[in-house]
């Protein structure tokens, strides 16, 4: 794998007053050594509002994953209205015969209400006892276009928690009109997962298909970064960049600071950005604020957070620009993520001041931010991702 973390502060140099300084950390997984074992469970709203081409596209996304499992991988398939059923239990793709997977899809049917909870606990059970090692990537893909009967955001913010601590990522779909953004979103961000919004019907088999074979190129799951911080040294404003802007609630034990990572898929570069108080100093020099340290399929790569602090006027002027337009940017995509476009534009305006107006970065952030407020649920979860020149999301 051989990873490795970059360190970078927007402020190299602090007064001995103490200051408050923007921090980046990107993490570097390396390439794949070899291909994990996947572990996949669709989990599928059939309630009666899914009638219909949703059905059916979901039917067909299904029979597209498929075609991109390995013998070796799993696969499980829950379906839930007001009821849960599961149509495949777990089963070894080369023990099973594709014809007889494509008989159980289609015999999926809509109609009833929405129990989004309690097929989602069904969907980890698929997938628990399950033969696991370092190289299994487990997955539960969600796709719902509904709001579930009894539970609100904050219950499948706590749910996703659970099967996180499990070793379980959740990619969270919701397509139409009438599902609850929320619950949605909270199941993609309140742990290591992912959500996004379904335009079409048929962005289902899109969504499913890349689920998968991002899951193959996992370089390492279960990856996460402790920063062990100095006296005195405070961590606030914690942003996962990429691969989807989200803010994350570190889990601390005395000053040792941990961040779970998506799992890290092969030479595609992970950043957290974050903000340090940096407290009163009485001499000068050179501080590590921070030791960090990436945990990785037993391996482990280090870094430290340092600043100098110092008299020099002249140094204590000097700006990694770069740093603290990162920390900007992933400040707005995540409330654009979250239809916060007030906010947005807020955070829009401090860049402004900082960087100047007809900068690059800023006259990106006001093209996303004029399409969120003009579009939709596509729109604000198309924000949280960056974007490369090439169009192809990062």
């Amino acid at each position: 794998m051989t990873a490795n973390v970059l360190t970078d502060v927007n402020r190299p140099y602090v007064p001995r007053g103490g200051t408050t300084v923007t921090a980046e950390i990107e993490v570097e997984p390396g390439r794949q050594e070899r291909p994990p074992t996947r572990q996949i469970a669709l989990c599928l709203d059939a309630s009666g509002s899914m009638a219909g081409e949703l059905i059916e596209q979901a039917r067909e996304g299904a029979e597209w994953i498929f075609g991109l499992l390995e013998p070796t991988d799993y696969l499980s398939i829950v379906a839930f209205d007001n009821e849960v059923e599961t149509v495949l239990e777990a089963t070894r793709w080369g023990t099973i015969d594709r014809t007889a997977a494509v008989d159980l899809v289609t015999e999926i049917s809509a109609g009833g209400g929405t129990d989004m909870y309690s097929g989602l606990l069904e969907a980890n059970a698929s997938l628990d006892g399950l033969p696991s090692d370092e190289d299994t990537v487990r997955r539960i893909l969600l796709l719902s276009d509904g709001k579930d009967n009894r539970k609100d955001a904050d219950d499948f913010a706590e749910l996703a928690r659970e099967i996180d601590r499990e070793g379980i990522r959740i990619e969270a779909a919701g397509i139409g009109t009438e599902y609850r953004e929320a619950t949605i979103r909270s199941l993609g961000t309140a742990a290591r997962g992912e959500w996004t919004h379904l335009a079409r019907p048929g962005d289902i088999e899109t969504f499913f298909g890349e689920a998968v074979e991002d899951a193959g190129s996992v370089v390492a799951p279960d990856a996460e970064l402790e920063l062990v911080v100095d006296n005195g040294v405070d961590i606030s404003e914690v942003y996962r960049a990429i691969p989807q802007a989200q803010t994350v609630d570190p889990e601390w034990e005395r000053n040792q600071a941990t961040i779970r990572l998506p799992d890290l898929l092969d030479r595609e570069t992970q950043c957290v950005v974050l903000k340090l108080r940096v407290p009163e100093r009485a001499t000068t020099g050179t501080v590590v604020l921070a030791d960090v340290t990436l945990t990785a399929r037993g391996e482990t790569a280090s870094g430290e957070i340092t600043v100098e602090y110092t008299d020099d006027n002249d140094l204590l002027a000097e700006h990694v620009e770069t740093v603290d337009i990162d920390h900007r940017e992933t400040v707005v995509r995540t409330e654009l993520g979250r239809g916060n476009v007030a906010a947005a534009q807020t955070e829009i305006e401090k860049m402004t001041e900082i960087h100047g107006d007809g900068t690059e970065a800023v006259e990106a952030a006001k093209r996303q931010t004029q399409i969120v407020s003009e579009g939709g649920r596509a729109e604000q979860s198309e924000a949280t991702r960056v974007v490369t020149d090439e169009g192809v999301q990062e």
